[in-house]
């Protein structure tokens, strides 16, 4: 096999007086495909199995790659219903909130929260919100604000302890309010 490489080699270099590199390339090319389509044909059936082995292996990754994404998609499917069913528990606790305070904060300035309350703790800016954060021992009161607005106002607000979950009972609303200097 390897005289017919050869053989193929010197008479293109005897026809082309090496006149070309380029035709010499060629050559070579097509003389190693003709080489390995040789070496494929006369190979032990032995190794044709081992490809079919390899193959059928990589196919069952491919599975259970696919099998494990599905499982991954499930499980981000719950935790988003778990998401969404914890947002809206937190909205009704908000809406008990606003109804039990004495005085609306919703779009007040911060200097006019600044008159009810006194001043807050922290100050925060991030992009297009601005939050206020008013202490008290045991409860803080978040006030959110549009800071893209000229003059900022209250556009939500919330109350929460200490460990920094929202106080949903009517009579720790209340005190945290008092605590706070509202109502």
């Amino acid at each position: 096999m390897r005289a017919i490489f050869f053989f193929l080699i010197s008479t293109i270099f005897i026809i082309t007086g090496c006149a070309s590199v380029e035709v010499a390339k060629e050559a070579t090319r097509a003389s190693k495909v003709i080489e390995n389509s040789f070496k494929n044909l006369f190979k032990p059936p032995d190794e044709k199995d081992s490809k079919v082995d390899k193959v059928e292996t990589v196919l069952e990754e491919k599975q259970e790659i696919l099998k494990e994404d599905e499982i991954i998609k499930q499980k981000i499917l719950v935790e988003k219903q778990e998401i969404l069913e914890e947002q809206k528990k937190m909205s009704s606790v908000i809406i008990k909130q606003k109804e039990i305070a004495a005085i609306d904060l919703s779009r007040k300035t911060l200097k006019e929260l600044i008159q009810l309350i006194g001043h807050p703790n922290l100050i925060r800016e991030d992009r297009k919100t601005s939050t206020a954060r008013f202490d008290s021992k045991n409860c803080r009161l978040f006030v959110f604000m549009d800071s893209t607005l000229k003059e900022p106002l209250v556009e939500y607000y919330e109350l929460r302890n200490s460990l920094g979950e929202l106080i949903d009972h009517e009579k720790n609303i209340r005190s945290c309010f008092r605590k706070i200097k509202i109502g």
